[in-house]
């Protein structure tokens, strides 16, 4: 044991002697975070709102114009808009055309009475309302636009149709032979405005109460990206530790070592711990600086320290994996850089792991990210403790278990001579 020991502090006093590789464990990390941060403001937030303008030319002077003016100024948890007016269609094409405004929305004069017309008529009126975007934009925040004004429209339409259908009752009921109506005093007019309001006013009712129960989850930014680009890095560090393994390999340090009694375990096993307290160091300062820096919503401490423990075992036994593998330090950096990106894209370390597809969440159990970071985003993010994460602590730790046992199978001290 004290064998195993002393190879984990000869690797340990290499790294701190290091310079570059200290930068490269803590103030690169520290870094491109505090960028990435800053760069995506409060997009990973559920606490703001995206605001944009929408540019309006009103020329309508009935009813439709004003309603889809007020349901544009009307307040949305995701999305705020800047309605501008404009007196004239080619002003708002401009500011379209110019990236100023988002979507620009041209209003024709007469749009209320044509609907009126139509209705009376029971007939259906096509592109009334002339709502401009870029090419081919797919755009969110425009298509959430075009809704608002589409459910305007439609709620327009259903209103007068209801009120022109009671119009056209009242005139069926007089003509029955038994009734006798003075059709002078029959508006249509008032008839279809008056029903056509109280349809639409009950559309506002609603009948289920909408409650919520719990607390809402707070989080920033800096939740999502500081857990991801944290474990990326880790990843990232297997480089170094591996590269000493080889070198020490080729440079036939590992043959010497066969001559003593020193188990093979022990040889593997201080290269271990050395990488692991590395690892774990990398990421606790991470953590413990993000916390009072940047703000984290660390939740439970108590699961996040056991997540951080696990993450650094598994990612420790993956190297080792890694170094029972390949065979020469060239070898090493395209594998390890391939296997740190295609676990970190689609494991969460660059967007949050729950947008992905159902079956690319579950290719992503296959590396070690989307392990740490959903447990990591279920405590920061959505509250969770530690009996609701244990199942990826346990994930992780079998995992970098698997990986050590592998890699002792694997791994040859010597290479076999031609």
């Amino acid at each position: 044991m004290r064998t195993l020991w002393h190879i984990a502090k000869k690797d340990l006093l290499q790294v701190i002697k290091d310079k570059h590789s200290l930068i490269l464990l803590l103030l690169v990390p520290l870094l491109l975070i505090s960028i990435m941060g800053s760069a995506f403001g409060s997009a990973f937030s559920n606490n703001a709102s995206v605001e944009f303008m929408v540019a309006v030319n009103n020329q309508d002077s009935g009813r439709v114009g004003d309603t889809i003016i007020k349901t544009l100024q009307g307040t949305n948890s995701s999305f705020k808009l800047n309605v501008k007016g404009y007196s004239t269609s080619q002003q708002v094409l401009q500011q379209v055309e110019n990236e100023k405004a988002v979507a620009g929305i041209i209003i024709p004069t007469g749009t209320s009475q044509k609907l009126q017309d139509a209705a009376s008529k029971g007939q259906t009126p096509n592109n009334i309302i002339q709502f401009y975007t870029r090419p081919n934009s797919r755009d969110e925040r425009s298509t959430f636009t075009q809704q608002l004004v589409t459910g305007v429209i439609n709620r327009q339409i259903d209103a007068l149709y209801a009120g022109s259908a009671a119009v056209q009752q009242v005139q069926a009921v007089c003509q029955q032979p038994a009734n006798t109506c003075n059709y002078a005093t029959i508006k249509p007019e008032a008839i279809s405005k008056t029903v056509g309001e109280a349809s639409q006013t009950s559309k506002n009712i609603s009948l289920v109460q909408m409650l919520t129960t719990g607390s809402a989850p707070k989080s920033n930014n800096f939740d999502q990206l500081l857990p991801g680009f944290a474990v990326l890095f880790a990843l990232f560090g297997l480089n170094s530790a591996a590269s000493t393994i080889l070198q020490e390999k080729e440079e036939g340090t590992f043959r010497r070592l066969l001559i003593a009694p020193v188990p093979r375990y022990a040889l593997l096993g201080g290269k271990l711990i050395a990488q692991f307290l590395l690892t774990l160091l990398q990421l606790s300062v991470l953590f413990t600086i993000g916390y009072y820096v940047f703000k984290l919503n660390i939740g439970s401490w108590q699961a996040i320290a056991l997540l951080l423990v696990s993450t650094s075992f598994a990612t420790t036994g993956l190297g080792m994996l890694l170094v029972s593998i390949v065979k020469s330090r060239r070898q090493l950096t395209p594998i390890v850089t391939l296997t740190t990106l295609v676990t970190s894209a689609i494991g969460g370390s660059w967007w949050p792991l729950w947008s992905e597809p159902q079956w690319m969440q579950q290719i992503a159990k296959i590396g070690i990210t989307a392990w740490a970071i959903d447990g990591l985003n279920g405590v920061m993010i959505f509250g969770k403790g530690l009996s609701e994460v244990q199942f990826n602590i346990l994930g992780l730790l079998g995992y970098g278990l698997i990986c050590f046992f592998l890699a002792l199978r694997l791994f040859r001290f010597q290479e076999q001579s031609a």
